[in-house]
């Protein structure tokens, strides 16, 4: 083992948020052993540097699924939306459905037409903006909340050309990215720059952007909490995010006697 990719949220994060002081020591451990340690989530630039309570000056992150990896504070690669095709989907999606919630990422910024106080797991900063009026550009990421829609298929069928849709929390969020994107292609991106082999990476995920890095990387690792299908494509599977389910399973690999695996 060489490096380990961990998604954040239902993963390396408990529920709470927080990571516990046995999963810190744990990756403490990886660091003696110059194991590198990679973060690979859905998630925005600015939300990782106020969850991870230690320094990542030098650790690779990939955001946005894959849209956007940093060397630290530095951006080192990004393939975004085109802006027209950005427009023409949201005007389309709200003329259609006229309440419903989108959202836009957008230079590490956060564009909705709503009040995120009715997603789960959300947080700000944040611009509410009117999409009829607004100045479209290169998007890393939409979001559609899906929880009043009642085929999702209308949605995810009309993404933008040349893109993709990931639908993830249990159905009802759908995140639509530039087609050639994925965490597994940002994982191998880095691991090329590091020069390890995919052979020598543990991969550990909870939800379906996370499926093809957990298929694909020497080993991967589902959570307890991952949906059921999940666990079956994957096979290997540890406790869940709220019982230090990365942990445990570094943890196991470190005791291990011998490391061929």
């Amino acid at each position: 083992m060489k490096m380990i990719v961990t998604d954040l949220d239902g993963t390396l994060l408990r529920s709470d948020k927080s990571i516990s002081d046995r999963t810190l020591k744990a990756l403490g451990r990886l660091d003696s052993k110059g194991i590198k340690l990679v973060i690979a989530t859905a998630r925005a630039k600015r939300h990782v540097a106020k969850l991870l309570p230690f320094d990542f000056v030098n650790m690779y992150i990939a955001c946005y699924n894959g849209a956007e990896i940093y060397h630290g504070d530095k951006l080192i690669y990004y393939k975004y939306i085109n802006e027209k095709f950005i427009e023409d989907f949201v005007k389309w999606l709200l003329g259609k459905y006229p309440n419903i919630n989108v959202a836009l990422e957008i230079s590490n910024c956060l564009y909705t037409c709503f009040d995120i106080n009715v997603m789960k797991n959300w947080d700000p900063p944040y611009s509410r903006v009117d999409f009829h009026k607004f100045e479209y550009k290169p998007t890393a990421k939409i979001l559609v909340d899906l929880r009043e829609i009642e085929d999702i298929s209308e949605i995810t069928d009309n993404i933008p050309n040349g893109c993709k849709c990931i639908v993830t929390d249990g159905g009802t969020l759908a995140q639509i990215s530039h087609a050639d994107i994925s965490k597994l292609n940002a994982v191998k991106d880095i691991s090329r720059i590091l020069n390890i082999e995919l052979k020598d990476i543990i991969a550990f995920g909870d939800d379906y952007n996370d499926l093809e890095m957990l298929v694909e990387c020497g080993r991967g690792v589902a959570m307890g909490n991952a949906p059921d299908e999940i666990k079956r494509k994957v096979g290997c599977c540890t406790l869940t995010n709220d019982e230090d389910g990365v942990a445990v399973e570094i943890e196991r690999i470190l005791n291990e006697k011998t490391k061929n695996w």
